[in-house]
C-alpha cells in the first residue's frame, strides 16, 4: 500500500475513534457538541496526520508479541494484592514500603528496527498496566529498562518475552 493510501486509511480509521472519544469526554448529545466534536475531530485526525508525515510509525509487533497480553488480568490482581499488602504494613508500621527504582537488563535491539521498537512499546505498556510497575524509560544504548516498584519483585513472564533479562 503506498504511503498515501496508508495515511487515507489511518484518517479515516481515526476520525470516527476521535469522535467517540469527544462524545464520551463531554458526555452530551446537545447540537453545539456535536458541531464542536466535529471540528475537534477533524483536528485532530489532521494533527495526527502532520505528525506521521514527520515522524511515520514503524510499529510491526509479531502476532505472539501483540497478545502477550492475555497475562495482563492475572498480572492486575497480583499486582493490586502486593500494593495492598505494603501499604498495609508500612500503615501499620511493621515495614516500610520500598519505593524503589530498579535498573533491568533489556534485549532493546536496533534503533530503528521496526520489530524492536514494536517490543519496547509493548514492554513498556504493558509493564505499566500492572499497579506494581511504572516503566519510566528505555535506554536504547545501554540496553537497560528503569522500573518503578513499591517492592523489589523480579521481572514479569510478559515483559521477560518481551525482552527484559531479569
Amino acid at each position: 500500500m503506498s504511503y498515501v493510501g496508508r495515511l487515507a486509511v489511518m484518517v479515516s480509521v481515526a476520525l470516527p475513534v476521535y469522535f467517540v472519544f469527544w462524545m464520551v469526554f463531554v458526555g452530551s448529545f446537545a447540537a453545539h457538541e456535536l458541531e464542536i466534536g466535529i471540528i475537534a475531530t477533524l483536528l485532530a485526525a489532521a494533527g495526527t496526520a502532520i505528525i506521521d508525515v514527520q515522524y511515520p510509525s514503524r510499529f510491526a509487533p509479531s502476532l505472539s508479541e501483540s497478545l502477550s497480553c492475555w497475562r495482563l488480568p492475572w498480572y492486575f490482581i497480583r499486582g493490586a494484592c502486593e500494593i495492598l499488602q505494603v501499604a498495609a504494613l508500612d500503615f501499620l508500621g511493621i515495614r516500610r514500603a520500598e519505593s524503589l527504582f530498579v535498573v533491568v537488563p533489556f534485549d532493546t535491539g536496533k534503533l530503528h528496527d521496526e520489530r524492536a521498537i514494536a517490543r519496547r512499546v509493548l514492554a513498556v505498556s504493558y509493564t505499566t498496566m500492572t499497579p506494581n510497575s511504572v516503566v519510566l524509560g528505555i535506554n536504547i544504548a545501554g540496553r537497560k529498562m528503569l522500573v518503578h516498584q513499591f517492592e523489589r519483585t523480579a521481572s514479569n513472564q510478559m515483559t521477560k518475552s518481551l525482552g527484559a533479562q531479569a
